[in-house]
């Protein structure tokens, strides 16, 4: 066989990555029986028999060293093994990691990552995915970032706000805290609430058209007339950005007010200007 051949024939016979299958077949010097044996010794080899299952469980990690935040999300095949101290461990391990890489582009991606969750995840027998991951900077100044994390260890939130103050306004550290709350807050109706968006122009258009495209067949579908459509089309999709708009939800805390409201309230009560710059829900 040619080395194309003897690649192909091994990621066939194992699922293993290209470039693993290379270097399995580079250390066992083309032998193609003892390249599997250096793949399965690796874990590699099962690893990739078991990633076609579906990762349905798993744990958030979300991790502070003061100057960032780091929230990592790693997917397994089953809640026992999401409770496991190691599969824990595992999670935190990359938190951990992305603390220690804050300028890392795309941690999924990361081969520091990579090896670090290839020599862990063999022993829980096993798909284990690795999908979902940010770390942001703290702001200077009054900015904060705060977070929510469900205690079941498998939803979570994190929420930055951006603070503008009059000239010469103190940020006092009573009213650092109620913002720090506040922000723990937003986190939490993200979580609560499955909110997918921050506002409305994080939409995409595909999404608005196909609600539109639903509007309009369920009045079609009750008989309205076609004038009757055109008023009501934009009223239900203001009720969709309710649902899924984090900004435009009803507020946990106040469900009189939206969470916009409910941010501004907050925000003339501090004599500050407030708004929610970053959203993310895992």
């Amino acid at each position: 066989m040619t080395i194309l051949e003897l690649i192909k024939t091994l990621r066939e016979k194992t699922g293993a990555g290209l470039a693993d299958c290379k270097n399995a077949l580079s250390e066992s010097k083309n032998d193609l029986e003892a390249a599997i044996v250096c793949l399965r010794k690796k874990g590699l080899a099962d690893m990739a028999k078991r990633a076609g299952r579906e990762t349905k469980e798993g744990r958030v990690a979300v991790k502070t060293d003061g100057k960032h935040y780091a929230m990592a999300y790693l997917g397994c095949e089953t809640d026992f093994v999401a409770k496991t101290p190691d599969f824990i461990g595992l999670t935190d391990a990359i938190a951990d990691y992305m603390l220690a890489n804050p300028a890392v582009a795309d941690y999924t991606a990361d081969e520091g990552l990579k090896k670090i969750i290839q020599e862990k995840a063999p022993k829980f027998g096993e798909n284990v995915s690795f999908t979902k991951a940010v770390c942001w900077v703290v702001p200077e100044g009054c900015g904060v970032i705060n977070h929510y994390l469900h205690t079941d260890n498998k939803k979570a939130a994190m929420v930055e706000l951006k603070i503008t103050k009059p000239e010469g306004h103190e940020c006092k550290p009573e009213n650092k805290a109620k913002i720090v709350e506040l922000a723990k807050n937003i986190a939490m109706q993200g979580v609560g609430m499955v909110a997918q968006y921050l506002n409305e122009a994080d939409v995409p258009a595909e999404v608005i058209e196909k609600e539109k495209d639903i509007a309009i067949t369920q009045a079609k579908n009750e008989g309205k007339p076609e004038a009757a459509i055109e008023k009501m089309v934009p009223g239900r999709i203001q009720k969709f950005f309710k649902d899924v708009v984090l900004l435009d939800q009803p507020s946990i805390k106040d469900g009189k007010l939206s969470v916009k409201q409910y941010v501004d309230n907050t925000a003339k009560e501090l004599g500050v200007e407030i708004n929610v710059v970053k959203f993310v829900r895992f």
